[in-house]
C-alpha cells in the first residue's frame, strides 16, 4: 500500500527542502508536493510535483491553496514556513473536514509565538528569559549592548543589537511596537521539539549553532543537554504546541540558556537532527498515522552543511488565484 500524499509549504526555505530530504532518506514511499509563491524554489523540483502559489498574505491564497490540497489528494500538511502557518491553522476545520491532517499548532498557539509580548508574558515562570521591556522611554534604558525586535515578527527580521542610548532611540522610532532584551553573547541552541497531536511533548533535540548565514545553520552539533530538553519539553506542553516545533536559546554571561524564541514548525536546520537519528518529519507522519512512535535518543554529531544546485526542469505549474 503507498504511502500518504504529504504537502511541504515554503518550498523555497531550507526547512522545506530539510523535510523532504529526511522523508526520502526515511524512504518514504508516498507522493510529496511542494509549493511556493515563487517558481525558483528548490523544493518545487525536490518534489514529486510543485506548483506556485499566491503569497500567504493574499487574500486569494487559502482558496487557491486548497482547490491543489483537493485536486492532489493531499492527506497530510508538514510545517515548514512561518508565513502560511497561520491561514492553515485558522482553516484546522475546513481541511480535516476534506481528510486532511494539519500537523500544526492550534492558531493561538501560533499567535502567542508570534506576538512577542504576548510570548514573554505566557512563558514567565516556565523557562529563563531574557530582560525584556516593550516599547520603553530609551531614557529609561541602562546598560549597553541591548537586542532590539519587533513585537511581531518572524526570525531575525527587523532584529538589530544597538550599543548606546542613540543607537536605540533611532531603533525605536517608527511605528511598529518593539522590544528591548538583555543581550545574550554566549553559545546559541536551536532545540528541534516533536510534540504529539494532543500538545504531549515527546522528544527535544539540542544543537549548538556552530556557524549560521542569514539565521540559518551552516555548522550545527546535537549535544545531550537534559536541563535545556526538559525546559523545551516544558515549553512545548505550557504553549499547547502539537507536531514538530524549534527553538532558540542563547546562554548568557553567567551560562544560563535563555529562551528567545519559539517556531511552530519544522525549523531551517531539522535534517541535522535527522542526522542525529531523530527523523521529524517521518515521526510527524507515524503520529498522523496512528502508530505507536518510538523516538530514539539522539545521537551526538556534528554536521556540516554546504551549497548543492540543480539544472531546474519546466515542471512546476501556477496555481490560479
Amino acid at each position: 500500500m503507498a504511502g500518504p500524499t504529504v504537502l511541504i509549504p515554503g518550498a523555497g526555505g531550507p526547512a522545506a527542502v530539510g523535510a523532504i530530504q529526511s522523508l526520502r532518506r526515511a524512504g518514504f514511499d508516498g507522493r510529496i508536493v511542494a509549493t511556493d509563491a515563487s517558481k525558483r524554489s528548490a523544493g518545487l523540483h525536490l518534489a514529486d510535483e510543485g506548483y506556485t502559489v499566491p503569497r500567504a498574505d493574499d487574500e486569494a491564497f487559502f482558496d487557491a491553496a486548497f482547490d491543489l490540497i483537493v485536486n492532489e489528494g493531499v492527506d497530510v500538511i508538514l510545517p515548514t514556513s512561518g508565513f502560511d502557518i497561520e491561514p492553515y491553522a485558522r482553516h484546522r476545520d475546513q481541511l480535516r473536514a476534506a481528510g486532511v491532517v494539519p500537523v500544526i499548532s492550534p492558531p493561538e498557539s501560533i499567535d502567542t509565538c508570534t506576538d512577542k509580548a504576548a510570548f514573554d508574558e505566557a512563558m514567565r515562570g516556565v523557562a529563563p528569559l531574557p530582560e525584556t521591556h516593550v516599547d520603553p522611554d530609551p531614557r529609561d534604558v541602562s546598560g549597553f549592548p541591548r537586542f532590539v525586535k519587533p513585537v511581531r515578527g518572524k526570525g531575525s527580521e527587523g532584529a538589530t543589537v544597538v550599543h548606546d542610548r542613540a543607537d536605540l532611540e533611532l531603533a525605536l522610532r517608527g511605528d511598529d511596537r518593539m522590544l528591548v532584551q538583555e543581550y545574550l553573547p554566549g553559545t546559541e541552541y536551536t532545540v528541534d521539539v516533536l510534540s504529539d497531536l494532543h500538545g504531549n511533548a515527546l522528544r527535544a533535540v539540542p544543537r549548538e549553532r556552530l556557524a549560521t548565514k542569514g539565521g540559518i545553520s551552516t555548522a550545527g552539533q546535537v549535544v545531550h543537554d537534559e536541563d535545556l530538553s526538559r525546559t523545551c519539553r516544558r515549553v512545548a506542553e505550557s504553549l499547547g504546541l502539537a507536531g514538530p516545533t524549534c527553538m532558540q536559546f542563547k546562554r548568557d554571561d553567567d551560562g544560563t540558556a535563555k529562551l528567545i524564541d519559539v517556531n511552530p514548525r519544522l525549523g531551517g536546520g531539522t535534517v541535522i537532527t535527522t542526522f542525529a537519528g531523530v527523523n521529524l518529519p517521518r515521526h510527524s507522519l507515524e503520529l498522523v498515522a496512528g502508530v505507536d512512535v518510538d523516538v530514539p535518543e539522539p545521537k551526538e554529531v556534528t554536521v556540516l552543511r554546504y551549497w548543492d544546485q540543480f539544472v531546474a526542469g519546466e515542471g512546476t505549474e501556477e496555481v490560479d488565484a
